[in-house]
């Protein structure tokens, strides 16, 4: 609980920390302030969200070192659970289009809730898949934080499945400039898919999920070799720049 505090000091300044903190820790609050956030943070207390608040927030996992001449445009938050990190690349980049891909309808609500203070975030109720159809979301013991997707014939428990090439062209998306990716073993269907979409991608940013799903890394490692990206490593995240479209 001290750690949480001093991250809270630290992140947002003493009086402010404290107030954010004391929202979270002692009254448990579903709604919190956050210092210069548009609009109120919702989340579940005494579940998994805390420990998303933390690492988004506190933590910054998704504070990314850029080129200087990068200048986002258009995000993609794939997984965006219940939205923190929309919400934290929506403070970061005020103009940035972000659209939110998340196929768990309770998260998806939430989501929709956290997005409603910020018209740049698009919440989507989909999961990103390899080809379109529709899956259903599927509970492994992973938690809040763990749904994982699988294709289905079930109308009732269907969700849309949504291929990156369909998402560019639905918003007519030229460059991703941003593609961050959480979705629990999926990315291992993604990228035994079509992967043209990587040549205008200028950074992708992905959690592997090999313990969920075995040869996720090696979906992802064999359709990136194909390109001409940088890797680096931010918290459990594989981050990777296009080298060629570095400052376009």
């Amino acid at each position: 609980m001290l750690w949480f505090l001093r991250k809270c000091i630290q992140q947002f300044g003493f009086w402010d920390g404290l107030q954010v903190w004391l929202q979270l820790k002692v009254l448990r609050k579903e709604a919190i302030s956050l210092p210069d956030y548009a609009g109120p943070v919702y989340l579940r207390p005494g579940t998994a969200d805390l420990t998303t608040f933390r690492e988004i927030f506190l933590r910054e996992e998704y504070n990314l070192t850029l080129p200087a001449s990068f200048h986002p445009r258009v995000i993609i938050d794939a997984g965006a659970n219940i939205g923190f990190t929309s919400l934290f690349f929506a403070h970061q980049y005020p103009e940035v289009i972000i659209y939110s891909l998340e196929p768990e309808p309770d998260n998806f609500t939430l989501l929709r809730k956290n997005a409603a203070a910020y018209p740049t975030i698009k919440p989507i109720h989909a999961a990103v898949w390899h080809r379109d159809g529709v899956l259903k979301v599927t509970d492994q013991g992973y938690g809040l934080r763990g749904f994982m997707v699988e294709e289905t014939a079930e109308a009732a428990e269907a969700i849309p499945a949504i291929t990156i090439p369909m998402l560019i062209k639905q918003h007519r998306i030229g460059i991703i400039d941003i593609l961050k990716m959480d979705i629990e073993g999926s990315e291992k269907e993604v990228f035994s898919g079509d992967t043209s979409w990587l040549a205008t991608t200028r950074c992708l940013v992905i959690e592997l999920h090999d313990r969920m799903k075995p040869g996720c890394s090696d979906s992802v490692f064999g359709a990136l070799r194909n390109f001409n990206f940088s890797e680096s490593r931010k918290g459990e995240n594989h981050v990777f720049i296009n080298r060629d479209l570095v400052g376009k």
